[in-house]
């Protein structure tokens, strides 16, 4: 739902699809759930942790209520928000708001291209309770907006047809075989194998899970070519060591060490920042994640904004001013390493600087 009433492209409104994780913008397709209010300076949008599972059904739902924004997949919740507040849209400008199903305003994107079995639109928010159990708690007072599922033989008597000006092709499909997940596996909410309730449960349930094991672990040090400045010391390691041991030891759990050192100047003096996507520098979008000196303060997007004069871009020399994504990275000049130390510059994720 958008705002079709304004001159230029408005991301007012809410959208819920498919979008690329990868920079290129071609790979890790994930749902997310995008959304701005009417009085909302910018957008928020919840992008779930894993990607979606290609040539199968997904139940996706999206829900708000005007204090809290919420993505679920397949009954799961993927993940929420409070940074939009109040309602959607002021009963005002009602009309000027526009209903698409398959794609946004945009002539640039690709539309969704696939099967869609169905699409509900409420007219107040669900809870997760009544998505596990299927039960509508308001249903006896209130219906659905729109309600087209499973039944879209009447698509041309509801819909009126955009951009390519052609309505969908209705097919039959077969009902899909139940695919087997393995118990090995993260559960749809979950990160890793720890947080699948069966494998916990079992190790709490089998003394034999808890027998004596070793874990093997390396650290790799890297230090200068002439194996000064390591990142961490000797003294540091072995303190970590057994700080770890102590940990571990009441679970039966002995660590055995190795250490490998890298001498490489150049990477030495790179720097990792942990939870910040390449993606996300330079998006037009303070990410906290990513405000560091070292990315330019996430290239530019968590600094206020002053001025760049023109005659100072592309002028051989890597003005700070102009270093972020507003001016192109001052046209190329910080990420050229025959202008600038591009490791302390460079800040474009899209350099291959």
């Amino acid at each position: 739902v958008f705002d079709n009433c304004s001159y230029p492209l408005s991301d007012k409104g809410w959208s819920v699809g498919i979008r690329a994780a990868d920079p290129t913008g071609r790979k890790d397709g994930r749902f997310f759930f995008s959304l701005r209010t009417d009085r909302a300076l910018k957008s928020t949008t919840i992008v779930a942790h894993q990607r979606y599972q290609p040539n199968s059904w997904t139940h996706v739902v999206a829900s708000y209520d005007g204090h809290k924004m919420a993505l679920y997949v397949d009954n799961s919740k993927f993940g929420e928000s409070r940074e939009q507040s109040g309602d959607l849209y002021s009963p005002y400008i009602k009309a000027c708001r526009l209903f698409l199903l398959g794609g946004d305003l945009s002539d640039h994107k690709h539309s969704f291209r696939g099967h869609l079995r169905g699409v509900t639109l409420w007219g107040y928010a669900r809870t997760h309770k009544e998505l596990l159990k299927g039960h509508q708690s308001h249903a006896e007072t209130q219906t659905p907006i729109l309600s087209q599922w499973a039944d879209l033989s009447e698509v041309e008597n509801h819909w009126v047809p955009y951009k390519d000006r052609h309505n969908p092709v209705i097919v039959a499909l077969p009902v899909p075989e139940r695919q087997l997940v393995s118990p090995f596996l993260p559960p749809t909410c979950g990160v890793t194998v720890c947080d699948n309730a069966d494998v916990a449960l079992s190790y709490n349930q089998h003394w034999e899970l808890r027998a004596e094991k070793r874990l093997r672990y390396r650290i790799v040090n890297i230090c200068k070519d002439d194996g000064s400045d390591p990142t961490v010391s000797l003294q540091q390691i072995q303190l970590q060591h057994q700080a770890l041991e102590d940990a571990f030891r009441p679970y039966n759990i002995t660590l055995e060490l190795s250490i490998h050192t890298i001498y490489n100047s150049s990477l030495q003096r790179r720097f990792v920042l942990s939870n910040c996507h390449i993606a996300k520098v330079g998006n037009r979008h303070c990410d906290p994640e990513c405000d560091h000196p070292l990315t330019g303060h996430d290239g530019g997007d968590c600094l206020r904004l002053g001025p760049c004069y023109n005659w100072k871009r592309r002028d051989g020399v890597c003005n700070p001013e102009c270093n972020s994504i507003h001016y192109d990275y001052d046209d190329g000049d910080c990420c050229d390493p025959e202008v600038t130390d591009v490791a302390k510059t460079c800040f474009d994720p899209e350099s291959s600087q």
